[in-house]
Parts: structure tokens; C-alpha cells; sequence
């Protein structure tokens, strides 16, 4: 029986895969020449939304990507198991976040893939055990 934050980690982690995947979809139908109108009318949305959806997508591309957090809520969504979930994350190959402008100590930080992870231990999505593997495996492959 799921537990109450189960079950909205769940509800949560179904919504945005929804999302991610009418994103995707909407790239694929673009790129294989639909329409925006018929695309709108496939998905359940409107022309507009489609268009918003297909700027976000050429400003973002990274959207359409799989990332540590899409392969978390793919568990969450019940699409993988934990053993998957867990075999995947330990092959990552982790990026850490830096300096924009390493010259400029006011510069904001970029983002690495390893920034998903700690979102998803404080988001409790994933816990603290899994946390913890997580971080071995990271430092022993950067020793």
C-alpha cells in the first residue's frame, strides 16, 4: 500500500512525463512534417499551445533529452523498477555544476546532471540510501 508522499510523489512523477512525453511527441509529428493544427487536434490542445510547445522546444532542447530526474520519476511513475532505476543512475556519467565565468566570482552557476540528484533526495524522491549509493559510486569514479 503507497504511502501518502508515495502517492503524490506518484501523481507528480506521472504528470511530468506526461508532459515530457507530449513535448516529444510534438517534436516527432513536427519533424515528420504534421501540421501544427493537426498536431493540436491529435494531442487534445490547441494550435497555439503547439506552437508554444515547439518554441520551447528549439529554445530548450535539452527538454527532449534523458536525464537523472526523467529515469527518478520514470520509477516514481511505476514505468521502471528500483533495481532499473538504480543500475541506470549508477552508470550516469555525472556532470557537476560551475562557474559560468570562472573569471567572475559574481557569475552564476551552471548545472550539472549531479544537481538532479540532490533535487531528487530534498524533493524525497529518492531516499537517503539510495542517496548515499549514489555518492559512493560517484566518488570512488572520481578517485
Amino acid at each position: 500500500m503507497l504511502t501518502i508522499h508515495d502517492e503524490l510523489a506518484q501523481v507528480f512523477a506521472i504528470g511530468e512525463l506526461n508532459r515530457l512525453d507530449r513535448l516529444r511527441a510534438c517534436a516527432k509529428a513536427n519533424e515528420k512534417g504534421l501540421g501544427q493544427a493537426d498536431i493540436a487536434m491529435r494531442l487534445g490542445v490547441s494550435q497555439p499551445e503547439i506552437h508554444r510547445m515547439l518554441r520551447k522546444i528549439k529554445n530548450f532542447p535539452s527538454l527532449l533529452r534523458e536525464t537523472p530526474r526523467v529515469v527518478i520519476l520514470q520509477f516514481h511513475a511505476e514505468r521502471i523498477s528500483h533495481a532499473q532505476m538504480m543500475e541506470t543512475l549508477r552508470q550516469w556519467p555525472f556532470t557537476f555544476g560551475e562557474d559560468a565565468e570562472p573569471s567572475n566570482p559574481e557569475s552564476v552557476l551552471t548545472r550539472g546532471s549531479w544537481d538532479e540528484i540532490t533535487d531528487a533526495f530534498h524533493r524525497d524522491l529518492i531516499d537517503v540510501d539510495d542517496y548515499e549509493e549514489l555518492c559512493k559510486v560517484v566518488t570512488s569514479a572520481a578517485e
